[in-house]
């Protein structure tokens, strides 16, 4: 796409390049035995100046202020107004004319005498209308409109490109937030101390975290994955947080619907149970967690909800939160999701549609 835009640019130069050149080429090719003096220099730079300053008039005044802004009628009535001077002060036919021998007499046969030559302008009895300076204005404009739309273009290519690196960047936080050492510390002092009383939970538990952490390295970066994996991460994920869970913790966890044959991003729904987890657990009080999964054939809905505790309200967040996931719904799923959050100070809720691919 850059390619192009650069190879379209190049082009736009050439053609105004070509248009600058077109009076000394027509002088020539009509006035082949007249040298290049003061007088001819002098009105081709009057000539360039009339076009040069049509042209950046326009590209940094009319289309940006009135056709951009959509001020179309002001627009229009602009380039109705300079196109009537155009063809009231003919900048082509003077140049021709002041340079050298104006072209060949009409045939005198319409006239009862030869028709009078005008030495400070355009000979008589031609035509009504330059033809080729209005060409060249016309030009002129498609060349500006094309370049600015040029730009536009690249901007958004530009948005784009910076929009996909915010993405790669939101999930390798993430990715960096679950494996962080903390997160490791916790879960495998959890397991050990299943190992040291020879819980029966001990090596399901080794294997979930072997699971989950090879998910995360392996599905983490692809643009979907099976909705299935993804919710054996995130039960996986939900498992091993329970061990460190008291009774104090009510977790009500619930997967309905079929999730075969189904794509998501991956990590998509893991931000918000991660965000249950961390700021939903308190050994001090009651706490009630929710997380439930309900799975239609065109979407997926997640429910969440977490008692607020304020020993966590002034907290670090160092996971992906809440605003850069948000973010990360609209690039993948734009004008395809419905984000509710709720926060009374007591509880905290989210209730997350995703229409899917079909």
């Amino acid at each position: 796409m850059l390619h192009q835009l650069r190879l379209q640019q190049v082009l736009q130069v050439l053609a105004a390049l070509s248009l600058l050149l077109l009076p000394l080429l027509f002088f020539y090719g009509q006035n082949q035995r007249y040298n290049f003096n003061t007088i001819v220099l002098v009105k081709y730079i009057g000539f360039c100046l009339v076009f040069g300053g049509i042209y950046f008039f326009h590209s940094y005044f009319l289309f940006p202020k009135l056709y951009a802004e959509k001020k179309l009628l002001a627009y229009i009535a602009c380039l109705i107004v300079i196109l009537a001077v155009i063809v009231a002060i003919r900048p082509f036919d003077y140049f021709i004319a002041k340079s050298g021998n104006p072209p060949p007499p009409l045939q005198p046969h319409k006239f009862d005498h030869p028709p009078h030559r005008n030495e400070h302008g355009p000979k008589q009895g031609g035509p009504l209308i330059d033809i080729i300076s209005v060409f060249i204005f016309f030009i002129i404009i498609i060349l500006d409109v094309s370049k600015a739309t040029n730009k536009q273009l690249r901007l958004t290519t530009e948005r784009a490109l910076k929009a996909e690196a915010e993405k790669a960047h939101a999930e390798l936080s993430f990715l960096k937030a679950q494996v962080n050492p903390h997160f490791l510390f916790n879960i495998l002092n959890n397991i050990y101390t299943l190992a040291v009383i020879k819980d029966e939970n001990t090596a399901p538990s080794i294997m979930k975290l072997s699971n989950m952490m090879r998910y995360l390295t392996d599905q983490g970066g692809n643009d979907e994955v099976d909705l299935e994996e993804e919710i054996t991460c995130m039960s996986d994920y939900i498992d091993l947080q329970r061990l460190r869970l008291t009774q104090k913790t009510n977790l009500i966890y619930e997967v309905t619907g079929d999730p075969s044959q189904k794509k998501i991003a991956p990590l998509i729904l893991m931000a918000f149970v991660e965000n249950v987890f961390k700021y939903g657990i308190s050994n001090h009080k009651k706490n009630q967690l929710v997380i439930k999964l309900f799975i239609e054939q065109t979407f997926v809905n997640l429910y969440c909800e977490n008692t607020i505790n304020p020993e966590k309200k002034t907290e670090k967040r160092t996971g992906i939160g809440l605003e850069n996931t948000k973010k990360r719904l609209g690039y993948l799923y734009p004008n395809r999701h419905i984000l509710e959050v709720t926060n009374d100070q007591k509880v905290f809720k989210i209730n997350l549609t995703i229409h899917l691919n079909s």
